[in-house]
């Protein structure tokens, strides 16, 4: 039987590696338990005051679970029907979803940790941080974003549930409602980011380099997730020192 779209790749559904990736998470974090502490610390070390484990645990799953989700677009599953593949500026669509979720379900006082998932978001495929700014001021990564979610949502979206059910989510919650809100939503992240990285991480913005705290379970998940029902889609090597951090050696 042929596997239900939307993917997350060539015939591997998003909503399974929405789970596959919580599911590692999970484990890891129990393999780790000191993990959400030494965050914690370094967190409220930088002046980030609310970042409780609680709510650091929190983040981490939701990361784990929708750094992809931006893939749900019918733009990309159209691209896998015809080239088995092509997702780019996936990540941008991700953090967008975030941002929405974030802002209906953090205080004001935690929107520094928001910001740091949005970049954790932003950063899990590659180092995107020097091209930040692009999102912010290059009209051809604005023009090319709005044109993917100017065709919308792919037909099958209601297969994600199951999925965003388990961290409390609706896809009303996770999706732009139409094209105007997605424009809003983008205004508002090109924004936040904007006005956090106005100084590029200077002495007083230190604490931005903090959201590989956040990225390394989103990148641990996704690499080994990947490689489990992908056939071996990354390098053996990354693999192996992943699985370290699991305790697979």
């Amino acid at each position: 039987m042929k596997p239900k779209p939307p993917y997350a790749f060539r015939n591997h559904p998003l909503v399974d590696h929405m789970t596959g990736c919580l599911r590692i998470v999970e484990k890891f974090l129990e393999l780790n338990p000191n993990y959400l502490h030494i965050v914690g610390v370094r967190l409220m070390k930088a002046g980030l005051n609310t970042a409780e484990p609680g709510l650091i645990e929190t983040m981490l799953k939701l990361g784990a679970m929708i750094h992809d989700i931006g893939k749900a677009y019918r733009h990309y599953q159209e691209r896998v029907e015809k080239y088995g593949g092509g997702f780019e500026y996936h990540e941008i669509l991700s953090a967008i979803s975030c941002y929405k979720i974030l802002s209906n379900n953090l205080s004001p006082e935690s929107q520094g940790l928001k910001i740091l998932l949005l970049m954790a978001i932003l950063n899990h495929h590659q180092a995107f941080r020097e091209s930040i700014p692009k999102i912010l001021s290059d009209t051809y990564f604005v023009r090319n974003v709005l044109h993917i979610a100017k065709g919308g949502l792919c037909d099958s979206i209601s297969n994600l549930e199951p999925a965003l059910k388990i961290l409390g989510l609706t896809i009303e919650e996770v999706f732009a409602k139409d094209y105007l809100e997605f424009k809003s939503l983008l205004e508002k992240v090109r924004y936040a980011l904007k006005l956090f990285l106005r100084r590029r991480f200077d002495d007083n913005r230190r604490w931005l380099k903090l959201y590989s705290l956040l990225m390394f379970p989103i990148i641990l998940a996704d690499n080994l997730d990947a490689y489990e029902k992908r056939s071996g889609s990354s390098s053996s090597l990354v693999i192996e020192e992943l699985r370290r951090a699991m305790g697979n050696v």
